[in-house]
Protein backbone atom coordinates (compact mmCIF):
# COMPACT_ATOMS: atom_id res chain seq x y z
CA UNK A 1 0.00 0.00 0.00
CA UNK A 2 2.82 2.26 0.91
CA UNK A 3 4.42 1.46 -2.53
CA UNK A 4 1.46 2.63 -4.22
CA UNK A 5 1.16 5.84 -1.96
CA UNK A 6 4.53 6.84 -2.99
CA UNK A 7 4.46 5.99 -6.75
CA UNK A 8 1.36 7.29 -6.99
CA UNK A 9 2.55 10.87 -5.37
CA UNK A 10 6.21 10.85 -7.06
CA UNK A 11 4.37 9.99 -10.93
CA UNK A 12 1.52 12.23 -10.37
CA UNK A 13 2.31 15.43 -12.53
CA UNK A 14 3.71 13.77 -15.44
CA UNK A 15 0.64 10.87 -15.00
CA UNK A 16 -1.58 13.90 -15.45
CA UNK A 17 0.13 15.50 -18.40
CA UNK A 18 -0.09 12.30 -20.04
CA UNK A 19 -3.27 11.46 -19.83
CA UNK A 20 -4.94 15.38 -20.16
CA UNK A 21 -1.92 17.24 -22.13
CA UNK A 22 0.72 19.49 -20.94
CA UNK A 23 -1.82 22.00 -19.41
CA UNK A 24 -1.89 23.60 -15.53
CA UNK A 25 -5.53 22.15 -15.86
CA UNK A 26 -4.69 18.56 -16.15
CA UNK A 27 -3.83 18.20 -12.50
CA UNK A 28 -7.36 19.70 -11.64
CA UNK A 29 -8.78 17.31 -14.09
CA UNK A 30 -6.68 14.23 -12.91
CA UNK A 31 -7.86 15.17 -9.44
CA UNK A 32 -11.26 15.55 -10.33
CA UNK A 33 -11.98 12.67 -12.05
CA UNK A 34 -9.86 10.55 -9.38
CA UNK A 35 -11.45 11.51 -6.44
CA UNK A 36 -14.27 13.89 -6.49
CA UNK A 37 -16.65 13.03 -9.80
CA UNK A 38 -19.12 9.89 -9.15
CA UNK A 39 -17.87 8.28 -12.31
CA UNK A 40 -19.77 5.32 -14.91
CA UNK A 41 -17.62 2.66 -15.79
CA UNK A 42 -18.26 0.41 -18.52
CA UNK A 43 -17.41 -3.34 -18.27
CA UNK A 44 -16.73 -4.83 -21.11
CA UNK A 45 -16.46 -8.47 -21.93
CA UNK A 46 -15.07 -10.72 -24.97
CA UNK A 47 -16.29 -14.22 -25.41
CA UNK A 48 -13.11 -16.51 -26.66
CA UNK A 49 -15.92 -19.44 -27.01
CA UNK A 50 -16.44 -17.74 -30.40
CA UNK A 51 -14.54 -16.96 -33.94
CA UNK A 52 -12.39 -13.65 -32.64
CA UNK A 53 -11.51 -11.09 -35.37
CA UNK A 54 -8.10 -10.37 -36.40
CA UNK A 55 -6.00 -8.11 -34.54
CA UNK A 56 -4.51 -6.37 -37.51
CA UNK A 57 -1.30 -5.30 -35.69
CA UNK A 58 0.98 -4.42 -39.20
CA UNK A 59 4.60 -6.59 -39.35
CA UNK A 60 6.25 -3.92 -38.56
CA UNK A 61 5.52 -4.05 -35.03
CA UNK A 62 6.75 -6.51 -32.76
CA UNK A 63 5.43 -7.64 -29.51
CA UNK A 64 6.84 -9.21 -26.33
CA UNK A 65 6.11 -10.35 -22.76
CA UNK A 66 8.23 -8.37 -20.72
CA UNK A 67 10.43 -9.79 -17.78
CA UNK A 68 11.43 -7.55 -14.58
CA UNK A 69 14.75 -6.73 -16.66
CA UNK A 70 12.85 -5.06 -19.58
CA UNK A 71 11.22 -3.24 -17.51
CA UNK A 72 13.42 -1.34 -15.27
CA UNK A 73 15.58 -1.26 -18.30
CA UNK A 74 12.60 0.80 -19.54
CA UNK A 75 12.04 2.77 -16.08
CA UNK A 76 16.20 3.60 -16.06
CA UNK A 77 15.53 6.31 -18.32
CA UNK A 78 12.53 8.08 -16.71
CA UNK A 79 10.34 9.90 -18.59
CA UNK A 80 7.58 6.96 -18.57
CA UNK A 81 3.63 7.03 -16.70
CA UNK A 82 2.57 5.22 -14.06
CA UNK A 83 1.32 2.32 -16.72
CA UNK A 84 4.50 1.14 -16.21
CA UNK A 85 5.06 0.64 -12.55
CA UNK A 86 2.13 -1.73 -12.38
CA UNK A 87 4.53 -4.46 -10.97
CA UNK A 88 5.88 -1.82 -8.06
CA UNK A 89 1.94 -0.53 -7.14
CA UNK A 90 -0.01 -3.86 -8.11
CA UNK A 91 2.63 -6.85 -8.03
CA UNK A 92 1.19 -7.24 -11.29
CA UNK A 93 3.02 -10.16 -13.06
CA UNK A 94 2.22 -9.76 -16.76
CA UNK A 95 2.43 -7.30 -19.47
CA UNK A 96 2.72 -7.21 -23.32
CA UNK A 97 5.27 -4.27 -24.75
CA UNK A 98 4.96 -3.60 -28.18
CA UNK A 99 7.57 -1.90 -30.33
CA UNK A 100 7.87 -0.52 -34.01
CA UNK A 101 11.55 -1.31 -34.36
CA UNK A 102 13.39 -0.40 -31.72
CA UNK A 103 11.14 2.37 -30.40
CA UNK A 104 8.47 1.48 -27.97
CA UNK A 105 5.13 2.07 -28.60
CA UNK A 106 2.76 0.54 -26.38
CA UNK A 107 2.34 -1.40 -23.06
CA UNK A 108 -1.06 -3.53 -21.64
CA UNK A 109 -1.00 -5.13 -18.59
CA UNK A 110 -2.71 -8.57 -17.99
CA UNK A 111 -4.50 -9.63 -14.53
CA UNK A 112 -5.35 -12.66 -13.54
CA UNK A 113 -7.47 -14.42 -10.63
CA UNK A 114 -5.91 -13.38 -7.60
CA UNK A 115 -4.60 -10.34 -8.38
CA UNK A 116 -5.59 -6.98 -8.07
CA UNK A 117 -8.62 -5.60 -9.89
CA UNK A 118 -10.33 -2.41 -9.21
CA UNK A 119 -13.89 -3.43 -10.18
CA UNK A 120 -13.45 -7.24 -10.87
CA UNK A 121 -13.41 -10.46 -8.98
CA UNK A 122 -11.88 -13.05 -11.67
CA UNK A 123 -12.82 -16.53 -11.79
CA UNK A 124 -11.17 -19.02 -13.35
CA UNK A 125 -10.20 -18.93 -17.04
CA UNK A 126 -10.92 -15.13 -16.98
CA UNK A 127 -8.21 -12.07 -17.32
CA UNK A 128 -8.47 -8.66 -17.42
CA UNK A 129 -7.30 -6.12 -19.65
CA UNK A 130 -6.05 -3.18 -17.54
CA UNK A 131 -3.85 -0.26 -17.34
CA UNK A 132 -2.26 0.11 -20.95
CA UNK A 133 -0.85 3.77 -22.98
CA UNK A 134 0.44 4.57 -26.35
CA UNK A 135 3.85 6.65 -25.92
CA UNK A 136 3.13 9.99 -27.07
CA UNK A 137 4.59 9.23 -30.64
CA UNK A 138 2.51 6.03 -31.65
CA UNK A 139 -1.12 7.21 -30.69
CA UNK A 140 -3.37 7.23 -33.74
CA UNK A 141 -2.51 4.19 -34.64
CA UNK A 142 -5.31 2.60 -32.97
CA UNK A 143 -2.58 0.33 -30.81
CA UNK A 144 -5.57 -0.40 -27.80
CA UNK A 145 -8.00 -2.03 -30.35
CA UNK A 146 -5.19 -3.84 -32.00
CA UNK A 147 -3.78 -5.14 -28.64
CA UNK A 148 -7.08 -6.10 -27.34
CA UNK A 149 -7.06 -8.72 -30.21
CA UNK A 150 -3.40 -10.07 -30.19
CA UNK A 151 -3.89 -10.29 -26.63
CA UNK A 152 -6.99 -11.95 -26.12
CA UNK A 153 -6.04 -14.29 -29.06
CA UNK A 154 -2.97 -15.06 -27.23
CA UNK A 155 -5.02 -15.39 -24.07
CA UNK A 156 -7.16 -18.05 -26.50
CA UNK A 157 -4.45 -19.89 -27.39
CA UNK A 158 -3.18 -20.51 -23.75
CA UNK A 159 -7.07 -21.83 -22.83
CA UNK A 160 -8.59 -18.74 -21.12
CA UNK A 161 -12.32 -18.37 -21.69
CA UNK A 162 -12.91 -14.82 -21.02
CA UNK A 163 -11.08 -11.41 -21.50
CA UNK A 164 -12.46 -8.70 -19.69
CA UNK A 165 -11.91 -5.01 -20.01
CA UNK A 166 -13.62 -1.36 -17.41
CA UNK A 167 -13.50 1.64 -19.25
CA UNK A 168 -14.53 4.73 -18.08
CA UNK A 169 -17.64 6.13 -19.62
CA UNK A 170 -15.79 9.61 -20.97
CA UNK A 171 -12.85 7.45 -22.46
CA UNK A 172 -14.40 6.99 -25.89
CA UNK A 173 -11.61 6.50 -27.76
CA UNK A 174 -10.99 3.43 -25.25
CA UNK A 175 -14.69 2.28 -25.95
CA UNK A 176 -14.20 2.05 -29.84
CA UNK A 177 -10.91 -0.27 -29.48
CA UNK A 178 -13.19 -2.66 -27.35
CA UNK A 179 -15.70 -2.44 -29.25
CA UNK A 180 -13.92 -3.28 -32.60
CA UNK A 181 -11.53 -5.78 -30.91
CA UNK A 182 -15.36 -7.36 -30.32
CA UNK A 183 -15.37 -7.08 -27.01
CA UNK A 184 -19.13 -6.66 -25.87
CA UNK A 185 -20.73 -4.53 -23.08
CA UNK A 186 -22.16 -6.26 -19.90
CA UNK A 187 -22.52 -3.49 -17.11
CA UNK A 188 -21.96 -0.35 -15.74
CA UNK A 189 -20.50 0.10 -12.00
CA UNK A 190 -20.60 3.72 -10.36
CA UNK A 191 -17.78 4.69 -8.11
CA UNK A 192 -16.50 7.75 -6.05
CA UNK A 193 -12.74 7.44 -5.54
CA UNK A 194 -12.31 4.43 -4.03
CA UNK A 195 -15.99 3.48 -3.07
CA UNK A 196 -17.55 1.03 -5.40
CA UNK A 197 -19.03 -2.54 -5.69
CA UNK A 198 -17.17 -5.20 -7.64
CA UNK A 199 -18.42 -7.95 -9.95
CA UNK A 200 -17.72 -11.39 -10.11
CA UNK A 201 -17.00 -12.51 -13.79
Amino acid sequence: MMNKLLLTIKEFKRTAYHHYGRDPLSLLNFIYYSGIRINTFYVFENDLARELPEHNLESAYRVVKATAEDLAGIREGGGVPREFYCDKIYHATTCYLTFKENDLAHIYWVFFKGDYSRFLVLGDGVAELNFNTALPNFRGNRLMAKMMGYISKDLKEGGYKKVMGVIHELNYPAIKSAEAAGFKKIANLKALGPIHRKLRV
